[in-house]
């Protein structure tokens, strides 16, 4: 008995146990319990009572929280210790443990050096023996060269990570159907404010699933490619392919369409090789050509329009000068597409960056005829500040000052744009002007909306009139390639509906995690791949809900209900909620429609 003997005994009897339990698990691997993984507690021996026999469970004290892997400890007369193991189980264990800490390095964009920290401390100080020692070998990062790097000078790479490995490794979150239509995104993007260095990314993703996005292929080098047949090449060659011949996907043969293509305004130039936003023939969509005034070009309204550009025409090059190459783009080599319709108008860039940013700023700081009186500027800033508590969950940014105007993101504008501008900007413009922002205001809720299609002509009327009205109000001198751009919005609705299919913010979103992939300033290309390959080792994407911001505190608490009835909510039950309603509602204009119209309403009277 442990009592009768010596503790120099009681230790040796106990390390003859660990002995033969180590020889009968000598085949060492992931599906056996490590002798090292077992702790004995030799404080709770001593307190051992005269009549102990055994060693029960609760003095062992193991490597892991959880001792499911374990179904049995027995010890016999002889000290001798029978340990069975459920070994599926602890195996799972182990490659659990290895996957969520991989998963969580990879999401959170862990520092390898913050990653082989944690390794240590959980393989040294927790017993978990069975972690790697580097976060290399956890995340399967291979440390060959990486192939298939194309040299574009001697200061530029390019590498093609694929479409077709791109759309396998969303195929879970899209419907395997005939058919699927792909969006592209190609932007440049500056990697440090002291240096030229930036990344050209071809991206893309599968509509209508834009929140996932992934990179088809990556440039970079210390100014734009010089060639952007030379840039799309790989692209090109892929897409013909897979036009051509498909793609197989869970045993299915799926065919692939490039739907739209997304870049602002210098990017498209680049891509289609033709003229600027600055040249008199930069309108992609129409033959318009631009006047000299005041210094700029500008592109006044003309009543009857001007002729549509067509593909034929493009191919061609009817109009020489709308081109700067002698060739066209490699785009048009794509079959059964039509290059001018293929470009979206993007009104990330083109209304929310160009146009709404233009307007605020003519009210702050344009001529003396339109410009506002510092206190009104004030007072919209006083108002949007008043506003903050008054946002939901549903929006990425609060509103912030007109003081703050040049550093409003894209995401900013829109929100001035469609919800608080038509609230602060109310009685402070003259009417001309607020009729005016309001034309804009109803035909992108319109174009951004899915189900108020039967208004599609009426907001085609309204951005004419907002761009003849512009004219008149601001001065021709000012109605620049942006503005001009809204005439063909609509037509970006009838090739692809709603404007966010076909818009440029997806693509702006990912190009924050393309950027954060960067840990040094050296080799940032090679960084990217690596850090993709960590991500795709890590497992496909999963599709997941989008979440409704709903809730009984302020400001989320307002529902519209499929009746149209506006509730503040009170409760929130499993199935349905229960809250107060408003007994009044009124419109916000009535010109040139009723609000109502819009679900856009001033509400009254709480119900009890």
């Amino acid at each position: 008995m442990y009592n009768s003997r010596s503790y120099r005994t009681k230790r040796r009897r106990i390390q003859n146990e660990l002995l033969a339990l180590e020889s009968s698990c000598s085949d060492y691997d992931d599906n056996n319990v490590d002798g090292d993984d077992l702790v004995l507690n030799y404080n709770s021996i001593t307190n051992y009572q005269n009549n102990s026999k055994s060693v029960s469970v609760e003095d062992l004290s193991v490597g892991f929280d959880n001792l499911d892997h374990i179904q049995h400890v027995i010890t016999n007369n002889e000290g001798t210790s029978i340990i069975h193991e459920d070994n599926d189980v602890h195996f799972n264990h182990k490659t659990n443990v290895k996957q969520a800490i991989g998963k969580w390095a990879v999401d959170f964009n862990v520092p390898q050096n913050a990653v082989n920290a944690l390794l240590d401390v959980l393989k040294n100080k927790a017993g978990l023996d069975f972690l790697p020692k580097d976060c290399r070998t956890l995340l399967h990062n291979k440390s060959t060269k990486i192939l298939n790097l194309r040299t574009m000078s001697s200061t530029a790479e390019y590498y093609h990570f694929g479409l077709g490995n791109g759309l396998k490794r969303c195929a879970s979150i899209f419907s395997l159907d005939d058919e699927v239509k792909i969006a592209i995104g190609i932007d440049g993007l500056p990697l440090s404010k002291c240096s030229s260095s930036q990344f050209w990314p071809i991206l893309a993703y599968v509509q209508p699933h834009h929140k996932y996005v992934f990179p088809v292929g990556v440039y970079h080098g210390y100014e734009k490619p010089k060639d952007s047949n030379e840039f799309l090449q790989d692209f090109i060659s892929e897409i013909l392919e897979l036009t051509e011949n498909g793609i197989i996907i869970a045993n299915l043969k799926i065919k692939i369409k490039i739907q739209v293509i997304c870049c602002d305004a210098p990017a498209k130039s680049f891509i289609m090789r033709i003229k600027g936003h600055s040249g008199f023939s930069s309108c992609t969509r129409c033959v318009h050509e631009g006047e000299y005034c005041n210094n700029r070009v500008c592109f006044p309204y003309i009543d009857n329009g001007s002729a549509s550009r067509t593909h034929d025409d493009y191919v061609c090059m009817k109009d020489e000068e709308h081109h700067i190459s002698t060739t066209i783009s490699c785009i048009s080599l794509i079959p059964y597409i039509d290059i001018i319709s293929l470009f979206s108008m993007d009104y990330m860039h083109l209304v929310c960056l160009g146009v709404m940013r233009k307007l605020i700023n003519l009210w702050i700081k344009g001529p003396l005829n339109i410009r506002l009186p510092s206190w009104k500027i004030k007072l919209i800033s006083t108002s949007l500040s008043s506003l903050k508590i008054n946002i939901t969950n549903d929006f990425s940014r609060k509103p912030r000052s007109l003081d703050e105007i040049n550093r409003w993101k894209a995401t900013e504008l829109r929100q001035f744009l469609l919800y608080t501008g038509i609230v602060v900007l109310k009685n402070v413009l003259t009417k001309e002007c607020y009729q005016h922002f309001l034309a804009l205001n109803i035909a992108m809720r319109i174009l951004l909306s899915s189900d108020l299609s039967q208004y599609l002509n009426f907001a085609k009327q309204l951005l004419e009139y907002f761009v003849k009205t512009f004219q008149v109000l601001y001065g021709k001198q000012f109605v620049s390639h942006n503005i001009h751009g809204l005439l063909h919005l609509t037509d970006d609705y009838i090739q692809n509906g709603p404007l966010d299919g076909c818009s440029a913010f997806p693509f702006e979103n990912y190009m924050k995690s393309l950027k954060s992939m960067l840990r040094k300033h050296e080799k940032p290309l090679q960084q990217v791949i690596k850090r993709y390959e960590e991500q795709c080792e890590i497992g496909n994407w999963k599709y997941k809900n989008q979440k409704m911001h709903f809730s009984s505190n302020k400001p989320n608490c307002y529902v519209i209900t499929h009746r149209g009835e506006i509730v503040r909510i009170v409760e929130m039950l499993n199935s349905s909620i229960i809250g107060h309603k408003f007994n009044v509602k009124e419109d916000l204009y009535d010109i040139p429609i009723k609000s109502s119209k819009l679900d856009i309403y001033i509400v009254k009277n709480l119900s009890n």
